[in-house]
């Protein structure tokens, strides 16, 4: 067994949070690197399988889901129980699986394992405990790492596509993907620079708890043993008065002697027969044990429903105590929570979505396959010098983040409208670029955005939902993107729906001094 060092509250800001940059910064650059490539990859199963566009677009939103899904596990589960270390190392053994499923895949059916299951698991494996162990190394600076961070992903756009072009010509589809397979394997040693960070207000917090719980557990104890002291002294009372009731109802007369005696008459032969009455009553002893008894009786079958209800409530409590650890419900009643998740619905698609039409835009509009690729370095391109600008003023402090974003993301939507005019190259160059430095920005942003919404204490659970919405938003508007490109033959149509779901996404952050927490 293998021990590791881990970091402490001295290291944020500084040492070894410097490290662990490089390689969320390394691990960004060929996650981002592959999925701005698959625009490449989506002309080439095209091409392989003979497949609509709708077909593809599906692999794409079941893709999303599961990624989606597998982020909230991680989060909630992944992160407490294994650690940002294991599972990061883990994503070089699903990037390479998914890589060679794919690459030998005889028919495009198969690519709903290899490419939405296995790729999904690769990219939640990456992305959620990257982005979680960052923000507790970095705290004055966290705007600025984060989007340094993102540069990473912007240098991956724009050095992939013309090495995945460059490998389709030299090995075709099929050797390609088992390359981008070994190039997966180098988050193995990414995954062993996240050493686990200690902090300070972790560990009080780490302290609180356990006292808490010990302090719930021996009121709980001192609560039981009063209610057990309860039931024994109301036992006690009842047995008393049920002997009380039997004497008071046997017959008694006075005697000669002046003595209360109990009579019992019976007529036998025109006779009067004065019988004990312990022999027709019994005694007060066995009426006492009969009354015990049948307590007893009564306190076992109560016992026995008691324990059966116990059991069942166990049963439910273990089952809520799974889904709060999955998720923290208690954010549903947070209304900047709620604006944040809606935003995120809306703008997740219309920031990451448009690379990936591009190229078979492109290919519709006639463009040759050499200028295609082309589009996507400059695209990429673009990103990069938009992001390293963001480096500058992502923690200014004289305008609000959420405004950043809120101007990113409206201009973002009116800049996909351009899609009508791209009939060309130049065209198509133009609006690459602008997209790309203006959707760029909301991956160097949310992050950070959540933080500043709801905490970093419940950062895990604001990434984990967040990404559920970033799942739903791809899948949908993937979805939507393949229908309206088979039925009206463009994808204008598509490019004009995330163009209105960009600006009303933004919008809404201008919204959060009207809610509260």
């Amino acid at each position: 067994m293998f021990h590791f060092r881990k970091s402490t509250s001295s290291s944020v800001d500084k040492g070894w949070a410097w490290v662990v940059l490089f390689g969320c910064f390394m691990g960004y650059l060929i996650i981002i690197g592959m999925l701005k490539s698959f625009g490449l990859f989506f002309v080439e199963y095209q091409r392989k399988y003979s497949a609509t566009s709708s077909v593809i677009s599906m692999i794409l939103s079941v893709q999303t889901i599961i990624a989606s899904a597998v982020s909230i596990i991680i989060m909630g589960i992944g992160t407490r129980y294994i650690g940002e270390r294991p599972l990061i190392i883990g994503t070089a053994f699903f990037g390479l699986a998914s890589s060679v499923g794919n690459a030998y895949a005889a028919q495009a059916s198969v690519l709903f394992f290899t490419q939405s299951t296995l790729f999904a698991l690769t990219v939640a494996s990456a992305f959620a405990p990257s982005t979680l162990i960052l923000s507790k190394y970095f705290e004055k600076r966290r705007g600025m790492v984060n989007a340094i961070a993102n540069v990473g992903g912007s240098i991956g756009g724009l050095a992939f596509p013309p090495l995945y072009a460059y490998l389709f010509k030299e090995y075709g589809l099929q050797g390609t993907l088992i390359i981008a397979g070994g190039i997966f394997l180098h988050f193995i040693p990414i995954g062993m620079l996240m050493r686990p960070i200690e902090r300070k207000e972790k560990l009080l917090q780490d302290i609180e708890e356990k006292d808490k719980s010990q302090d719930l557990v021996g009121k709980g104890l001192f609560e039981e043993c009063l209610a057990s002291n309860e039931i024994i002294k109301e036992e006690s009372e009842n047995e008393v008065k049920v002997n009380l009731i039997a004497s008071n109802h046997s017959p008694q007369r006075k005697g000669s002697d002046g003595k209360l005696n109990s009579l019992q008459n019976s007529s036998e032969d025109d006779r009067n027969i004065q019988a004990k009455p312990s022999k027709l009553l019994g005694s007060s002893a066995d009426i006492s044990l009969t009354v015990s008894m049948e307590g007893l009786n009564l306190a076992c079958s109560k016992a026995e429903v008691d324990n059966d209800v116990y059991d069942e409530e166990k049963g439910i409590n273990c089952c809520l105590q799974f889904l709060f650890t999955l998720f923290d419900f208690s954010l549903f009643k947070n209304g900047q929570f709620i604006l944040l998740m809606i935003s995120i619905l809306l703008v997740s698609a219309p920031s990451g979505i448009p690379i990936t039409y591009i190229p078979p835009f492109a290919k519709d509009r006639g463009l040759q396959t050499d200028l295609i690729g082309y589009l996507v370095t400059i695209s990429a391109a673009s990103d990069l010098v938009g992001r390293i600008l963001f480096v500058f003023i992502a923690d200014n402090k004289k305008i609000e983040r959420r405004h950043m974003m809120t101007i990113a993301m409206v201009t973002n939507g009116i800049i996909c409208f351009m899609a009508f005019f791209s009939t060309n190259f130049t065209y198509f160059a133009i609006f690459g670029i602008l997209q790309a430095m203006f959707g760029g920005v909301y991956f160097s942003m949310i992050n950070v955005l959540v933080i500043d919404f709801i905490g970093l204490d419940k950062l895990n659970y604001g990434i984990a939902f967040g990404a559920v919405m970033t799942g739903i938003s791809r899948a949908v508007t993937s979805l939507v993107f393949g229908i309206l490109r088979d039925s009206t033959g463009s994808y204008v149509s598509g490019f004009s729906f995330i163009g209105v779901c960009s600006i009303l996404g933004g919008v809404f952050l201008l919204f959060k001094p009207c809610v509260s927490k």
